[in-house]
């Protein structure tokens, strides 16, 4: 009987992990489409074209359009002579309104690359996949035009995110 009474006390906590993983996620959700497109500003960034209704710890927030630039070297995509090279970047509203880029794991080959880990705070709203074609020169963030040829860029308005219940994201 006791061996019985770990298994569903192990049993128990997975459930209430599992959880707490959805109320997080039903907390720091987007309620409107964020409308990600290029920037109009400069083709360097990411613009948030509609005004972003979202929840934040449950509480709604609102977004206004805005362009959001890639850190230079930090979400650089390496080039391959061979592959395409890629990553996703989800795009994250702080409880401020102040967005920012979480770059995922740059893979090889085209449709390949995952959504990067949630952070621990924040709402995603979006995310965008940026895809080097092979032979050419890297995505170098912060500079390379979105437009730029060498460069398949996509963007994801994000509603909400289903929390993984493995360790792949």
């Amino acid at each position: 009987m006791q061996k019985h009474d770990i298994g569903r006390a192990a049993f128990n906590a997975t459930i209430a992990a599992g959880l707490d993983m959805e109320n997080t996620a039903e907390a720091n959700r987007c309620m409107t489409a964020p409308g990600l497109c290029i920037g109009s500003s400069s083709a360097a960034k990411v613009k948030i074209a509609n005004t972003t209704t979202f929840l934040c710890g449950g509480i709604f927030k609102s977004k206004t359009s805005a362009e959001i630039a890639f850190t230079a070297t930090t979400h650089d995509i390496p080039c391959s002579a061979t592959l395409v090279q890629e990553a996703m970047y989800l795009l994250m509203l702080a409880a401020d309104g102040t967005p920012s880029l979480v770059m995922g794991a740059i893979v090889a080959g085209s449709g390949n690359a995952l959504l990067p880990e949630r952070p621990a705070t924040g709402t995603p709203i979006g995310a965008v996949r940026i895809a080097v074609a092979a032979g050419s020169t890297k995505f170098t963030a912060g500079s390379d035009l979105l437009s730029a040829g060498h460069l398949t860029v996509t963007y994801y308005d994000i509603g909400y995110i289903a929390p993984r219940f493995d360790t792949v994201q």
